[in-house]
């Protein structure tokens, strides 16, 4: 039986908007959008305010309170802060930290999830239940700083490194993504005479970037953020970090202290009477460190997106 085609009047095609929305679901996204608008605001403002305020020039802050932009953009207050004598050295400690401490962690951790992805690896479920066990049943915040003292950590560099070098949670997470690994690969290379260690390191450690990267950047977050570790096992000047200073800062007089240390060696500058006028305030000193301290890996963080992405889909998903 032929069929006829109405070439006069084809058939609608369907599209987006031929499909009706009801008032309902229209009402439901307008004020979906209007509440996560209104979050954005109340999370961002924050940083937008200590900018401000930092930019802003002090006596003018001082004067009167401000809300949405500077009235008088000013670099004295990172100047000032700049010349802090001990901002440099605190600087140099966290960035060494930022480097040294993820490295050791994250290759001790995919180490041990390489190990435990091997099914033929003796006692493995009881190497499991032993690592398992610390996550539930964690020492006390004393019971730790006594092990660290009887490590000798106190005071050291290392306190900032070896404590937290391995985390059971992230070593999960890289032994699922090698377990989405083919197997063939191994028994291909095993085959061809390759030993744990080539495979480790020639097969395994290539297609495991994406999960690597990820985990390192977050170990780099969480190490430029860290203020216990300084606040609990350090007291020498020359092992503080950038975060025990801002806490030093906001916790007490250190802001006038870096006021009076700066306008010490500015009265010595006959030129720059005109900018001894306007002295900084312990609040724009305060809001200068914490963009200093905190802005940095709030800018390079959405660079590295992608990598989080990917590689905590890549270890969380088992095919």
């Amino acid at each position: 039986m032929d069929i006829e085609i109405n070439r006069a009047n084809p058939a609608p095609k369907l599209s987006g908007a031929a499909i009706r929305r009801s008032k309902g679901e229209r009402i439901f996204d307008a004020l979906n959008i209007v509440g996560m608008l209104v979050l954005g605001i109340v999370m961002l403002y924050p940083f937008y305010y200590v900018l401000i305020i930092a930019f802003n020039s002090p006596t003018d802050t001082a004067a009167s309170p401000l809300w949405l932009f500077p009235r008088q953009l000013t670099l004295l207050n990172f100047e000032t802060v700049l010349q802090y004598p001990g901002l440099a050295r605190a600087f140099l400690v966290t960035a060494l930290r930022c480097l040294v401490a993820p490295f050791y962690s994250v290759s001790v951790c995919f180490m041990a999830a390489y190990a435990l992805s091997n099914r033929h690896l003796p006692w493995r479920r009881f190497i499991v239940f032993f690592l398992l066990l610390p996550t539930f049943i964690g020492g006390s915040m004393v019971s730790t700083y006594i092990v660290i003292a009887r490590l000798k950590l106190i005071n050291t560099f290392w306190v900032f490194v070896l404590p937290g070098a391995f985390a059971y949670f992230i070593s999960v997470v890289m032994r699922a993504s090698l377990d989405n690994l083919p197997a063939e690969l191994q028994e291909s290379a095993m085959l061809d005479g390759a030993s744990y260690y080539r495979i480790f390191f020639q097969i395994m450690l290539p297609l495991s970037k994406s999960v690597l990267a990820a985990f390192f950047f977050f170990a780099v977050v969480s190490n430029w953020l860290d203020l216990n570790s300084s606040l609990f096992y350090i007291t020498k000047k020359n092992l503080y970090t950038l975060q025990y200073i801002m806490h030093l800062v906001l916790k007490s007089n250190e802001a006038a202290n870096i006021i009076d240390h700066n306008s010490m060696s500015m009265d010595r500058l006959v030129e720059d009477m005109e900018r001894m006028r306007e002295k900084p305030t312990p609040l724009s000193v305060r809001m200068a460190i914490t963009a200093l301290v905190t802005f940095p890996i709030l800018f390079i963080y959405p660079f590295f997106q992608h990598y989080f992405v990917k590689g905590m889909l890549t270890g969380a998903v088992k095919a």
